[in-house]
């Protein structure tokens, strides 16, 4: 029984002597005036500032077959064929049209006929029944003497039912020529509508090949899915084609991802490397910001900021469609008071770090100005040589 108490008593006792471990020192940062400046990486391709665009024809209907198109960045000369599309559809609509105007001519010489023949029948009627008045009027005999009161009434009705028969025919007459004359408007139309379209069709046939308005080189524009115009795609009436670019003005068109867009505003200097060659570098200006991100590739979720930056020089070997690596300088170096983005807390709003005073840490409250993606700008509430904790801890 002792040799066990003796067994518990003594391995507490030997614990108990033992030093508690030491809390792991707090990593701290001293405050210091820094350069201080924010850059922002960008990625894109050289294109000209100003180009002669070249568009699929305006006066087609609907989408046309783009049956051959030049290869990129040919040299072209003023007149040369840049894309030809395929015109076996208006042939065929053509051909349609014109065997449509064929039966509406067809229809307008049996139907003219048809009125004339018509028209001479209903002039003939009405003739016999004027000759028939003319008769009956000229040898009427209305004497009792020498006719019955009844031949007289019987003469008289038939020369009243002449004229009746008379005045009805001159009203057919009239509608006859009112209705023939419509009939014939309506084939008359229906006959230049087929020679307006048959015109629209010749005039589409003759702009199937786009040409060359000047000398240039030849850029093919990539629609949303970044795909360029090929043989066999369907393009809509002033679907842009591509470009002759004046390459004596060339600028950079860059992307940036969303999150990394930080304070991009235009006239900020932006540095360029060509993909190609890494070793030369050329300033810059941006020029214009677009206002929303948007996805520059399909099925790519991610969206990007996309800058257009002018270029201080143009050397003679840039060329529409080099690729570039680039670094906008949102702020450039200036001395300023820095800490760690991760040093700080942020309270409902309100930003804090944590200043080391004595051998305890106090929160102190701060204004923070820009931003980097590692380092943050303090405008007030510390001062050179403090010390505050490197990560934020609440508990501190």
């Amino acid at each position: 029984m002792r040799k066990t108490l003796l067994a518990i008593i003594v391995p507490l006792w030997l614990l108990g002597c033992q030093e508690a471990p030491e809390q792991p020192a707090q990593l701290l940062y001293t405050v210091e005036p820094k350069p201080f400046s924010i850059t922002v990486e960008a990625e894109g391709e050289l294109e000209a500032a100003s180009e002669t665009i070249i568009s699929a024809p305006t006066s087609a209907r609907g989408a046309q077959t783009l049956a051959w198109i030049m290869p990129e960045y040919t040299q072209v000369k003023k007149g040369d064929v840049i894309a030809r599309f395929d015109g076996s559809q208006l042939e065929r609509r053509k051909r349609f049209s014109e065997f449509d105007k064929g039966k509406v001519a067809q229809d307008i010489t049996v139907t003219d006929s048809d009125l004339t023949t018509r028209k001479s029948h209903l002039d003939s009627d009405k003739v016999i029944v004027s000759e028939e008045k003319h008769f009956a009027e000229t040898f009427s005999v209305d004497d009792e003497r020498i006719r019955s009161k009844l031949d007289i009434l019987d003469q008289m009705q038939n020369v009243e039912y002449l004229n009746a028969k008379e005045a009805y025919f001159g009203w057919q007459t009239e509608q006859f020529s009112s209705s023939a004359l419509g009939e014939m408007e309506l084939l008359k139309l229906q006959s230049k509508q087929h020679e307006s379209k048959i015109a629209m069709y010749n005039a589409n046939l003759d702009a199937l090949e786009v040409i060359a308005p000047h000398d240039g080189l030849l850029t093919l524009s990539a629609d949303w899915r970044g795909e360029k115009p090929k043989s066999g795609q369907a393009l809509w009436p002033g679907q842009k084609i591509g470009g002759l670019p004046d390459i004596s003005s060339l600028q950079a068109k860059l992307f940036v991802h969303e999150k990394e867009a930080l304070g991009l505003a235009i006239g900020q200097k932006v540095e360029f490397t060509l993909l190609s060659n890494s070793a030369e570098r050329f300033d810059g200006k941006v020029t214009n910001v677009s206002p929303y991100p948007q996805s520059i590739r399909r099925g790519d979720p991610q969206k990007y900021y996309e800058i257009i930056a002018s270029l201080d020089e143009t050397p003679a070997h840039f060329k529409p469609g080099n690729k570039v690596l680039a670094t906008v300088f949102v702020q450039e170096n200036k001395q300023a008071l820095l800490v760690p983005k991760h040093s700080v807390i942020n309270d409902n709003n309100a930003f804090f770090v944590q200043v080391k005073d004595g051998s305890q840490f106090k929160r102190v409250k701060v204004e923070l100005g820009q931003s980097n993606l590692s380092h943050t700008e303090v405008l007030a509430g510390l001062s050179p040589k403090q010390q505050i904790a490197l990560v934020a801890n609440k508990e501190l």
